[in-house]
């Protein structure tokens, strides 16, 4: 069930302005990290993954169910960086944009033969697709059982965007990454992203340890100290050598003294192993190693629970901006005006189930004199989040004079503003005079709808 509120009529800003110029907005996104194109799985490029806080999802082997909300970016920073479609399909020759869940057989025809599917869209401001959500639970439409028969199937599987002609069918272009389902738990994993990265030395291996090389006394080890103490000798002082252990677990540089001394922290290393720990020059010839073993006093611990109880007020409301008539002054027939602050709109959800909301904004058409009127496409906005919490982003702007109305602010599921402290945005409005417009006064109702997702 949908809950909306209104910034009604009653309170409704009137936007009044007589016939004066303007400015536009533009944003750009950074772009991402090289990577290896094609991948080993055939897709030309990958993408980033973000989770529902607009923090990076792409740890290694991070493990997620089928209803966690991800989305994707170009960018593995900036996760508003839209995904060009342009790198992927030539300009024109695709009409819709499809997010897809397949196996390599399954690629090549579109909405006849991907598993599961969902419609997606290149809407973004600079005409890429912008957030799509890749959760995989929501992608019900598609073929041979859909996104149930994925996780029943377990195995490997592709997950991507197409762009595509034929009502779907055909797709032109494609992005995609491998997953791999665990249908017993209702889970998957994904592959991480190959980079092209330059040839380097063969790595240390552990025959390369030989006894000539063995050099006792190198590590000294204290009870109850993770901190080495490392003695390479004069032949190797004022150097900065690499480092490794055997088993694994220590990798990084030391920085050696005068004298050939410096310390390596072994926290990662576990008490009671013994661990052998070499040094290496740049081109990983091992200069000397020696064996060590962590050792610790008996340690007694006690634990005792705590607990604490989160309550919340369920308070979901807009507190519309004080000013309830705004002038957007002259404006010269053909010609847009100055932008003027809408004024600070105020936005709380402290519900009990944070489903996530739209701020949205219509305007009216622009009443003229005479029975003269301009359309409500007319007015253009540039929202300003002039207090935002993760999940919580600002809407992208429509030009004055161009476009649909769409969202001052949008908050992904799970995002909250508590009880006193809301989301602040803002926003700058403009005005296009049509070349034929009458001259006089001319005014509109501006509404904000919030509304939960």
């Amino acid at each position: 069930m949908s809950i909306s509120k209104k910034w009604s009529a009653a309170a409704a800003g009137l936007l009044a302005l007589a016939l004066a110029s303007g400015g536009a907005v533009s944003a750009s996104a950074a772009p991402g990290d090289p990577i290896k194109n094609p991948q080993s799985n055939g897709s030309n490029g990958s993408f980033y993954l973000f989770d529902e806080n607009a923090e990076s999802a792409d740890a290694p082997g991070q493990v997620f169910d089928r209803a966690q909300y991800l989305f994707a970016a170009s960018d593995n920073v900036d996760y508003l960086s839209e995904i060009d479609p342009d790198d992927y399909a030539a300009p024109g020759t695709w009409d819709t944009v499809y997010k897809f869940v397949a196996k390599p057989s399954e690629l090549n025809g579109g909405t006849g033969s991907w598993r599961a599917y969902a419609l997606d869209s290149a809407a973004g401001p600079n005409g890429g697709v912008l957030t799509p959500a890749l959760t995989l639970g929501d992608l019900t439409a598609g073929n041979n059982g859909s996104i149930d028969s994925v996780f029943a199937a377990d195995g490997d599987w592709l997950v991507g965007l197409a762009f595509t002609t034929n009502a779907g069918v055909t797709p032109v272009g494609m992005v995609y990454r491998t997953v791999t389902i665990d249908g017993d738990t209702d889970t998957y994993t994904y592959a991480p992203i190959e980079y092209d990265v330059p040839v380097g030395p063969e790595p240390v291996v552990e025959a390369d340890l030989t006894a000539g090389l063995e050099t006792t006394g190198l590590v000294t080890e204290t009870v109850d100290s993770k901190i080495l103490a490392i003695d390479a000798g004069v032949a190797q002082a004022g150097k900065t050598l690499s480092y490794g252990t055997f088993p694994a677990g220590l990798a990084d540089q030391v920085i050696l003294d005068a004298n050939g001394v410096g310390t390596i922290d072994a926290s990662v290393v576990p008490y009671w192993q013994t661990t052998k720990l070499y040094l290496a020059e740049s081109d990983n010839t091992v200069v000397a190693w020696d064996t060590f073993t962590l050792s610790q006093d008996q340690i007694t611990t006690d634990t005792t629970d705590v607990t604490v109880e989160v309550t919340n007020s369920g308070k979901f409301s807009i507190v519309a901006p004080a000013a309830q008539s705004i002038d957007l002054g002259d404006v010269r027939r053909n010609r847009v005006t100055t932008p003027v602050a809408l004024g600070a709109v105020s936005v709380f959800d402290d519900r009990d189930e944070l489903k996530g909301w739209n701020l949205n904004i219509t305007s009216s058409a622009f009443t003229g004199p005479g029975a003269t009127s301009v359309p409500a496409n007319a007015l253009g906005y540039a929202p300003v989040g002039t207090t935002l919490v993760g999940g919580i982003t600002a809407g992208a702007a429509k030009l004055a004079g161009e476009g649909t109305f769409g969202v001052l602010a949008t908050a992904d599921a799970g995002s909250a503003t508590g009880e006193f402290e809301p989301v602040v945005i803002d926003t700058n409005l403009t005005f296009k005079a049509p070349i034929n417009a009458a001259k006089g006064v001319h005014t509109a109702v501006l509404t904000l709808d919030l509304v939960s997702k």
